[in-house]
C-alpha cells in the first residue's frame, strides 16, 4: 500500500482548490497566546514583531526585577506579567520552583518567545533551555533589530550537545596537559629515590 493518500487535500476539503487552508480563506481563528521570556529595553520591538507575526496575539511576559516599568509602558496588563525575582538572571530550575511556569500554564499559552539581547543569541543558553522546557517543540527568538528566529528542539539540542562535547574535549586536553607531566615527574622522582 502506498503512503500517498487517495485524495489530495483540495479533494478532501481540507484546502481550497487554490491550495489555501480554511484559515487563509478568512475563517475565524483563535488569536495566539504567546509567553515571552525576558523584558526590558527591547520589549516594544519584541511586541511589534509578535503582533506582526501572530496578528491579535495575546502576550504574557515573564520579566525580571527592574523591568516592570518597561512592561507597564508597553501596555501589558499586570495580570499578564509574571516577575521572576528568585535570581538576577533566568535559571531554569529556580524559575520552575517559583511556580511562575505553572501559573502561566494555567492561563494558557500556545507559543513561547525569547527576547535575545544580541542578534546571535550568544550567551543565552540558560534562557533558551528554559524556553525549551516551557515549549518542548521549540520557541521563537526575537533579536533587538526585530528579527524573528525560529528555534526548534532538534537544532537547539544539537547545539547544546556540541557545546557539551567541546567542553568535555577541552577538559580532556587540560587534564592530559596538566596531569600527564605531573605523573611523569612523579614517576621520574620515584626512580631517582630508588636508585
Amino acid at each position: 500500500m502506498s503512503s500517498r493518500p487517495d485524495k489530495w487535500p483540495a479533494e478532501t476539503g481540507h484546502m481550497s482548490a487554490e491550495g489555501r487552508s480554511p484559515r487563509a480563506e478568512g475563517k475565524r481563528q483563535k488569536p495566539a497566546r504567546v509567553l515571552l521570556l525576558r523584558s526590558g529595553q527591547h520589549l516594544r520591538i519584541a511586541l511589534d514583531v509578535l503582533q506582526k507575526t501572530y496578528p491579535l496575539c495575546h502576550v504574557m511576559v515573564i520579566a525580571t526585577p527592574g523591568s516592570e516599568q518597561a512592561v507597564e509602558q508597553a501596555g501589558i496588563d499586570r495580570r499578564d506579567c509574571f516577575v521572576y525575582d528568585r535570581r538576577p538572571q533566568f535559571e531554569s530550575w529556580a524559575l520552575f520552583r517559583s511556580g511562575i511556569p505553572m501559573r502561566a500554564w494555567w492561563r494558557g499559552y500556545d507559543r513561547v518567545a525569547v527576547l535575545w539581547l544580541d542578534p546571535e543569541g550568544t550567551d543565552r543558553a540558560v534562557v533558551n533551555r528554559t524556553a525549551l522546557l516551557l515549549s518542548p517543540r521549540g520557541f521563537d527568538a526575537i533579536t533587538p533589530d526585530g528579527t524573528l528566529k525560529r528555534r526548534r528542539s532538534p537544532a537547539v539540542l544539537r547545539r547544546e550537545l556540541a557545546i557539551v562535547g567541546w567542553s568535555l574535549a577541552t577538559l580532556a586536553i587540560l587534564v592530559s596537559a596538566l596531569w600527564a607531566p605531573a605523573a611523569i615527574a612523579r614517576a621520574l622522582g620515584e626512580r631517582t629515590h630508588k636508585s
